[in-house]
């Protein structure tokens, strides 16, 4: 009887010091609980690499590069009339937010891009408009290919020629030529050499003076 009474304390005191002990521990792991929530918030996705962006009915290919929740980098279109572009952005959770400038042809073109990310995919939808005044909306898909964004490498645009060809050296040699062997065209003075006139004529005939 004894034995069991003792029994009985020993289970009760045990049964309050693990009460005790709990209640302790509680506290200190949830605020471990919330500080790891809170840390996991405030460490922004990793979005950093080379990105394939539909847009529309084009491809483009983004490599960016990231500083926390600051985005950069550049983009470029492999098809026809091939261009680059420059890329600025952010991250706001798992929102992006993205802007893409680039000269497209003989037009200057800004598309602005928003989305979610989603295990290395972004869907969302973009606008874009241009310099020449046309705008157009749509939806964007786009799949991370590299998370290295050193394999990158700008598309191969054709330079604009905006300088005429020099005429051969010949032709320049004959033009020159041409101006300088040229007459100087003469001119009439308005005045008269009188002592050109009086030549030839008889002094016999002019009127003499009287004396005075």
């Amino acid at each position: 009887m004894w034995v069991s009474v003792m029994t009985m304390k020993l289970n009760a005191l045990v049964a309050i010091f693990l009460f005790a002990f709990g209640a302790s521990i509680l506290p200190v792991m949830a605020e471990d609980t919330s500080s790891a929530l809170e840390n996991q918030t405030k460490t922004p996705l990793i979005v950093q690499g080379i990105w394939k962006v539909s847009l529309a009915d084009i491809d483009v290919i983004m490599a960016l590069n990231q500083s926390g929740e600051s985005l950069f980098g550049l983009a470029k279109f492999e098809g026809d009339n091939p261009w680059n572009g420059a890329v600025a952005g952010s991250l706001s959770g798992n929102e992006i937010y993205l802007s893409l400038a680039a000269i497209q042809g003989d037009v200057m073109a800004s598309t602005l891009m928003s989305g979610t990310v989603v295990e290395g995919s972004i869907a969302g939808f973009y606008i874009r408009s241009d310099s020449s005044g046309h705008a157009a909306k749509g939806e964007l898909a786009a799949t991370m290919i590299s998370p290295d964004t050193s394999g990158y490498t700008p598309a191969k645009v054709n330079a604009v020629e905006t300088v005429q060809e020099a005429a051969p050296l010949s032709q320049q040699g004959s033009n020159v030529a041409q101006t300088t062997e040229q007459p100087a065209s003469s001119s009439t003075s308005k005045f008269k050499d009188v002592t050109q006139l009086a030549k030839g004529i008889n002094p016999n005939i002019l009127p003499r003076m009287a004396p005075l």
